[in-house]
């Protein structure tokens, strides 16, 4: 197929995920985005293979992880600047039902590449309050989301792709899919949580999630591996930590509060006594949808049109696959999951 030129609203995760994605395939791609991204602020970029409650695995896991891992590797050759960081997590157990869920698990050949098996040193585990025993995640990772949004704007600024500026819609023609007077083949929006506020896939349910996590410096805290119950404790390096993170739906606000402040606290004081001093607050918004699944898909009335937005809290998980999906569809026509396509909310909205 002939190379064509594709405009990407958003360089966010999404955006940008999409964008290397095509230039692999031999497209150009041009990315419109203001420089400076609310999500990033929020994101730890932690990926946990499992979802603790029941002691499962995320969803598509296995598909996920082997293409991000190698996604994050080839893309730190790309924008000189490493990105994968390898971690253990340590789940400190947080009942006897989420203990037998683990020790029924661990011996499933399914789990083997995620939980490592319960060792009386995991039972014994004493660097945090220890009630149910401990176990390790393996395979879990974590990319640094800050450096990632920098390092990608930067990258595409020096080949010229991209217009460092809000998305003007007066500025774009939907019938010629031309911005600025410059026509392309087709345009996605991954715009995030600011998809209400574009012209285009308004009807889409994406919600604005708050989160906010706490930067602390502690001697006390572990820093070999990620602790987790309650919270998520990611070492930094220098005994710095990140801890997070909350969550309050429909609300885009970007100030900090001393709620969410002591809320962190708290989670963290659930793991230990550990003394420490708050070095400072981020806030965030994540684009969330009440499925839980991304929003990926074609416009219905307006061709080559396309969206990509409503990553979540699993974004540095799904986003490489998610997004080659979607740049096959685009382009071949292959077919979307139907569980992250667009269609499962049109067909509501027929209905």
């Amino acid at each position: 197929m002939a190379s064509q030129h594709v405009l990407i609203i958003g360089a966010g995760l999404a955006g940008t995920s999409l964008a290397h994605q095509l230039l692999a395939k031999g497209h150009r791609v041009q990315l419109v985005d203001r420089g400076i991204n609310h999500s990033t602020a929020v994101a730890a970029g932690m990926v946990n293979p499992m979802v603790f409650r029941r002691m499962n695995k995320s969803w598509r896991l296995d598909e996920f992880m082997s293409e991000a891992k190698n996604f994050y590797l080839q893309l730190e050759q790309t924008v000189q600047h490493k990105l994968f960081h390898p971690i253990a997590i340590r789940r400190m157990l947080s009942s006897e039902q989420e203990r037998n869920y683990w020790l029924e698990r661990q011996k499933s050949p399914e789990f083997s590449d995620y939980l490592t098996e319960i060792s009386p040193e995991d039972e014994n585990y004493s660097h945090a309050e220890n009630h149910f025993g401990s176990g390790r995640v393996k395979s879990s990772f974590w990319v640094d989301a800050r450096v990632y949004y920098d390092r990608n704007i930067a990258y595409f600024e020096r080949k010229e792709s991209l217009l460092k500026e809000d998305f003007d819609s007066s500025s774009f023609d939907e019938q010629t899919l031309s911005y600025k007077g410059i026509p392309y083949d087709k345009v996605v929006f991954s715009v995030g949580y600011q998809q209400m506020e574009t012209p285009f896939f308004q009807e889409l349910p994406i919600q604005q999630t708050k989160g906010q996590t706490i930067r602390v410096h502690s001697l006390e805290i572990p820093e070999d591996e990620s602790l987790n119950r309650k919270c998520f404790v990611l070492p930094l390096g220098n005994h710095v930590f990140r801890i997070g993170a909350t969550y309050e739906w429909d609300n885009p606000d970007l100030t900090p509060t001393e709620e969410a402040k002591q809320e962190l606290i708290g989670h963290l004081h659930v793991l230990g006594s550990f003394s420490y001093e708050i070095l400072d607050q981020q806030v965030g918004v994540r684009p969330t949808v009440l499925d839980r699944r991304p929003i990926l898909g074609a416009h219905h009335t307006i061709k080559n049109m396309y969206v990509f937005n409503g990553l979540g809290t699993k974004g540095y998980l799904m986003a490489p696959t998610l997004a080659r999906e979607l740049a096959d569809y685009m382009f071949e026509g292959t077919p979307l999951d139907k569980e992250i396509s667009i269609e499962r909310f049109y067909k509501k909205s027929k209905g």
